[in-house]
């Protein structure tokens, strides 16, 4: 437990996450910046060690003995620790987790979501703690580093305020959790990696879990497409757009600083799929070859309703003889349409760790001005 609010303890909490040293700067005024009361201290697991040419990580505690002192040009990193109640620091850590598993597009197999730990005051407490808890087996490997974790802090720090984002953070990376494939596994240069879709009824459940919890996040930030039986979707047969439709999701899409015109890629890989998307747009990629990679670059309102047209018809009813159809790609696909909203929502597409830094030297230089 650390610090004072009207002589009130609050406790502190171990996040497990670990930083680079010069990371710690940054990611203290992100944090500031929403109220959130952190600190850093030395990562007591000395699990990683970085220099100047990147950093290098023990696997096991037992290889500390050997591995664990610190050469000439290394440290050790710096953990995060976060003073608030239990409930509100875990919400933080829990948030900064699941952004990094949306940042990344891939959840964080390796580590798991750990909640906080408590740190007494007492330093005798905390040093039999770090020792005999932090460098043990269960413990040690729950301590993780990853290079564009500040972009997550940022992306929960920019979530903070809007429950609906933070939920839809959280379910996207849920979904991930539920049924990922590696982003540079979609990359076109690959074409087809994956069977287009799985015999088994328990992969049809994975991909029509994963698929919800995507549009659902879509939904949370209320960014899905809204029509009824009184306000039709569709003008006609030949897939028209009724113009009312249209124009409500793009001044939503306007409202939150998303460019309703921006194109989407849709991966579609291998031979002529059996699951058609209707309406079935011809404006390929100019990347595709028409055999291995038929990927289709959809406008976005055109890409949120493919997620709609998956979720109603395949996934969120009884499942019928399409649901059997899905696979890998269709549910990558709705989890990037998902990602690529959360992300420009809170302002960071395309914005990585070296972006932030730079923000906010910029920033303390127009201070001293």
């Amino acid at each position: 437990m650390s610090g004072s609010k009207l002589g009130a303890v609050v406790p502190s909490f171990c996040s497990f996450l670990v930083f680079e040293p010069s990371q710690t700067e940054l990611v203290m005024s992100l944090c500031r910046g929403t109220g959130w009361n952190v600190r850093f201290i030395p990562d007591p697991s000395k699990r990683y060690k970085f220099h100047k040419s990147g950093h290098s990580e023990v696997a096991q505690p037992r290889a500390l003995a050997d591995f664990g002192s610190l050469g000439e040009g290394e440290t050790h990193g710096q953990l995060l620790v976060v003073e608030a109640e239990r409930t509100e620091a875990n919400n933080i850590i829990q948030l900064i987790r699941a952004a990094n598993v949306v940042v990344e597009g891939f959840p964080d197999q390796k580590y798991g979501n750990p909640s906080g730990f408590g740190i007494p005051d007492d330093a005798s407490e905390q040093s039999s703690i770090f020792k005999d808890i932090f460098q043990t087996n269960g413990f040690f490997e729950l301590f993780s580093f990853k290079m564009e974790r500040p972009v997550a802090v940022a992306m929960a720090v920019n979530a903070w305020s809007d429950r609906r984002i933070v939920y839809a953070i959280h379910k996207l990376s849920k979904s991930y959790e539920t049924e990922a494939i590696t982003p540079w596994s979609a990359h076109p240069r690959y074409g087809q990696i994956f069977e287009k879709h799985s015999g088994e009824f328990s992969d049809h459940v994975r991909s029509s879990i994963a698929i919800n919890l995507a549009f659902s996040a879509i939904e949370e930030m209320n960014l899905q497409v809204n029509s009824s039986r009184e306000k039709p979707r569709w003008l006609d047969d030949k897939y028209t757009w009724n113009p009312i439709v249209l124009k409500d999701i793009k001044s939503r899409l306007e409202k939150v600083g998303i460019n309703p015109e921006r194109t989407v890629d849709w991966v579609v890989r291998g031979d002529e799929t059996e699951l058609t998307i209707q309406p079935a747009r011809d404006r390929f990629s100019d990347y595709g070859d028409g055999q291995k990679v038929r990927d289709i670059e959809f406008p976005l309102p055109d890409a949120i309703h493919a997620c709609s047209y998956l979720r109603n018809f395949m996934t969120a009813h009884a499942f019928g003889k399409e649901t059997q159809r899905l696979g890998p790609y269709e549910v990558y696909n709705v989890q990037q349409v998902a990602r690529f909203l959360i992300l420009s929502i809170c302002g960071l597409f395309n914005v990585w760790t070296r972006n932030l830094s730079e923000q906010m030297a910029l920033q303390l230089r127009r201070d001293e001005c």
